[in-house]
């Protein structure tokens, strides 16, 4: 029995360790919050985007406010009216290699508004030097929205934002000067595969439960 219930709390962890990390996008400042994250390989990152204007976009540390190449990932331009958009962009973490990030819309960048996932030891490359390599330097945005996921904001039966659902579409059309970035999301059956990873979770952990009932 003990096996048992240390076997339910290893997997109830694990489920839950599969929840997205959440990053804000210019949430009361020109700013991304957190703006350094560890995320393992196989997770996901998500970006919720506050008012009035803002985008993430992949970029270098060599090159500051610039994509990374013409495969980097970028949201498109998510512009929000106020709170926070209906709209998400999730990133699915490939390797442990640092990324860094950038916001695209003019000035933005330039002002500090950057970040990185699994940022390096090497504190000669990290956010405080990334920062100042980026100062007032002029943005660039790719032409159409690609790397990720765009998907709505999940809302709870409570009110309460959980995680997007990771049934919605990915996007072509670009940012600033490309149009902003819009969305449909397609319609999915309630699977385990068309559910938010909040929903899964909770299920499983439900699932895992009543396992362990019968076994008392």
């Amino acid at each position: 029995m003990q096996f048992s219930i240390f076997t339910v709390l290893s997997l109830a962890s694990a489920v839950l360790a599969a929840d997205p990390q959440i990053v804000k996008v210019g949430d009361g400042a020109l700013a991304f919050s957190p703006s350094t994250i560890t995320a393992a390989v196989g997770s996901t990152v998500e970006f919720r985007f506050y008012p009035m204007k803002h985008s993430v976009a992949q970029g270098t540390f060599e090159s500051p406010c610039t994509p990374g190449s013409n495969t980097s990932f970028f949201s498109g331009g998510m512009a929000t009216a106020s709170g926070v958009n209906n709209m998400t962009f999730t990133l699915t973490i490939a390797d442990d290699k640092p990324i860094y990030y950038y916001c695209a819309f003019p000035g933005h960048c330039g002002s500090g508004m950057v970040g990185i996932i699994n940022p390096p030891s090497d504190t000669s490359k990290g956010l405080d030097a990334y920062v100042a390599a980026a100062k007032d330097k002029t943005t660039t945005p790719l032409t159409k929205v690609q790397g990720g996921t765009i998907a709505p904001l999940k809302v709870a039966s409570n009110g309460t934002v959980t995680s997007a659902s990771p049934s919605a579409t990915k996007t072509s059309n670009g940012g600033y000067g490309g149009g902003d970035a819009t969305t449909t999301p397609s319609a999915t059956p309630k699977s385990a595969a068309g559910l938010s990873r909040g929903e899964v979770s909770w299920g499983v952990m439900g699932a895992i439960a009543g396992f362990v009932g019968l076994m008392i």
